[in-house]
């Protein structure tokens, strides 16, 4: 009889290990679109956003973020006080899911212009962080409740974290591949797909672990605010290793924040490189995760945290010095995958253990209270992420506006828009637009008609006169160069650079696609990846500033702020391996011999 009671335990827990950490793919693919790539698609989809408008957006996204964070604790008592047939952690999930799908589609397919988008996109970023803190507080403290066994939550820490990693990586590879040179269509189809996966993913964990009964007549409390405060207020392991949290994942995150930022200007603005290196980032992450458990057998969590930050410290350092001296250590793809690496490897095992010892404040919670408040305990681990991520996009903000990142590559975000109206016109219309700008027109024979392009140099040695007359003459021609602002200087700029790019013959912008197997999916298209290479990446040797701000912001700047993580879980934190044994097993004896004075012994 007991044999078939642990037979039963071992498949519900092997079910709910599978159906939760599985149901994490999704989640990490729709916050991956949205915490990494909308900042990128504001950028570089067209919106033709001045700087100041950009940074608005920035300081909003940090007001959002922080708002968001102090919200985490509250729903995470709704949670406490939940308690129904389906558990007080499934409906959250499902719900949330569902309303974070709306705000994630309107999101990416709503695109009002100037300051009304700056409008729009704080009301719908605030929709979007309250609806997926409806999902993202109960599934985090879903993993204390699922065991109690410490072998078994390290079993399922790691294969969450680990199926959290593939659906990151997977979300980045697919946005990188599908989104650079096709930004506004690119996004919205990302968007939808995204979305029904997410919600499948979030169906899975809702209807596939069947969380532990509770024993309801222990449920008679209700968790203020004023408990759930002192409940993290006294827990002082909590607060040390969710300021050492903090610190990680505003060092950890930046490389990735700014890393599209570095690649686009360093390497080239091509989707298949791109994709390549996250899949490097995915593989080297992934695997070095997955070998945690292993390596957890032999080594301490504080020795794995010392051996992860001398491995990542090693990339970064190697990171900054690529292609400052010619003919060695050029900064390419390959270099950017080898050193990365150290980088990715390392932040992996950084990162599970530091999750890990968060985990176990829940233990050390009931060892000193004698309850667990795994829901309030696990909200900390969202606010910080997302407390966090609000002082990562101040710095990001500032990085890409003062070092003039932000508006170098608005000649990309140009040819981006260009790209999506050329998309949307009829092939009558396409042809007449290619005639008007193209130094050979679309039966191949030279254009006579076109206005020859010239470059900034040549348009600055202008008159004031010529310089009106030139810029409205394209302008009276070329309708999709109609509308654009030419009254400032940088604007002015932006306007010959991109007309040069859509002119220049090695660019390649306009050619006829054959399809073999169907001829109604003939036509014209357009391709702005080389122009984008021309008006950003080739103009590294030119912007020096940019690029050593940038660089020194995705390595130096990182190492600081893991290296103070660390050394704040090495002086502060007290829950070592034998710590934990011991607690575990005060909690156990105080719990039997409670029971043994109410006549029933608890459960091993």
């Amino acid at each position: 009889m007991k044999t078939d009671v642990l037979l039963a335990e071992k498949r519900l827990l092997n079910r709910n290990k599978w159906a939760y950490s599985l149901g994490g793919i999704g989640r990490d693919m729709i916050y991956q679109l949205v915490a990494t790539f909308l900042i990128t698609y504001v950028q570089y989809s067209g919106l033709g956003l001045t700087a100041a408008q950009f940074a608005t957006i920035g300081v909003l996204l940090v007001v959002g973020r922080i708002w968001d964070a102090v919200n985490d604790p509250f729903m995470g008592s709704i949670v406490e006080n939940t308690h129904s047939r389906w558990g007080k952690f499934r409906p959250w999930i499902l719900l949330g899911a569902v309303l974070t799908g709306v705000a994630v589609i309107f999101m990416f397919t709503i695109r009002p212009s100037g300051w009304w988008y700056v409008v729009f996109f704080f009301v719908i970023y605030l929709f979007w962080e309250a609806f997926f803190t409806l999902n993202d507080i109960p599934y985090w403290s879903l993993i204390p409740a699922l065991s109690k066994n410490k072998k078994d939550r390290d079993t399922i820490t790691t294969m969450v974290v680990v199926f959290a990693g593939v659906g990151a990586f997977a979300g980045n590879a697919i946005i990188s591949l599908t989104t650079v040179g096709n930004m506004v269509k690119g996004y919205a189809i990302i968007a939808v797909t995204f979305v029904i996966f997410f919600i499948a993913c979030s169906c899975l964990t809702a209807f596939g672990v069947k969380e532990p009964a509770e024993d309801m007549s222990k449920v008679k409390e209700k968790i203020t605010l004023k408990k759930m405060f002192q409940v993290i207020a006294k827990n002082d392991q909590l607060l040390w290793s969710a300021l050492a949290l903090m610190f990680y994942s505003i060092g950890s995150n930046l490389l990735v924040a700014l890393g599209y930022n570095f690649f686009w200007l360093e390497i080239g603005y091509d989707p298949s490189q791109t994709m390549i290196f996250i899949i490097s980032f995915a593989v080297s992450n992934i695997g070095i995760q997955s070998l945690y458990s292993t390596l957890a057998k032999h080594f301490t969590r504080k020795q794995l945290m010392t051996f992860s930050f001398i491995a990542l410290a090693f990339g970064y350092v190697v990171m900054l010095s690529l292609g400052w001296w010619p003919g060695f250590l050029p900064v390419n793809l390959l270099t950017a995958c080898i050193f990365g690496f150290f980088i990715f490897g390392g932040q992996a095992i950084f990162y599970m253990v530091v999750i890990v010892n968060m985990t176990n404040t829940i233990e050390y919670n009931e060892y000193k209270t004698g309850s667990r408040n795994e829901a309030i305990v696990f909200s900390l681990r969202p606010f910080i992420a997302k407390l966090s991520s609000a002082l990562e996009m101040l710095v990001v903000t500032l990085v890409l506006v003062v070092s003039g990142v932000y508006a170098m590559s608005q000649n990309v975000s140009e040819l981006e828009s260009q790209k999506s109206m050329f998309e949307e016109m009829t092939e009558v219309e396409q042809i007449a637009l290619i005639n008007s700008i193209s130094i050979t027109n679309t039966d191949g024979n030279p254009n006579v008609g076109i206005i020859p392009a010239i470059t900034y140099d040549q348009y600055s040695a202008m008159s004031a006169t010529d310089k009106t007359n030139y810029i409205d003459s394209i302008k009276n021609k070329v309708v999709t160069l109609a509308n654009l602002d030419t009254e400032s200087d940088d604007g002015q700029e932006r306007f010959i650079t991109l007309y040069y790019a859509l002119q220049d013959a090695d660019n390649l912008v306009y050619t006829y696609y054959t399809d073999p197997l169907n001829s109604a999916n003939d036509g014209w298209i357009m391709n702005v990846n080389t122009a984008a290479d021309s008006v950003f990446h080739d103009r590294v040797a030119e912007e020096t500033m940019p690029r050593v701000i940038l660089r020194i912001s995705i390595t130096v700047l990182p190492v600081i702020l893991i290296l103070t993580s660390m050394l704040i879980m090495n002086k502060k934190f007290i829950i070592t391996e034998a710590y934990y044994e011991m607690i575990t097993a005060e909690t156990k004896k105080r719990q039997d011999a409670e029971a043994a004075i109410e006549g029933s012994p608890v459960e091993a």
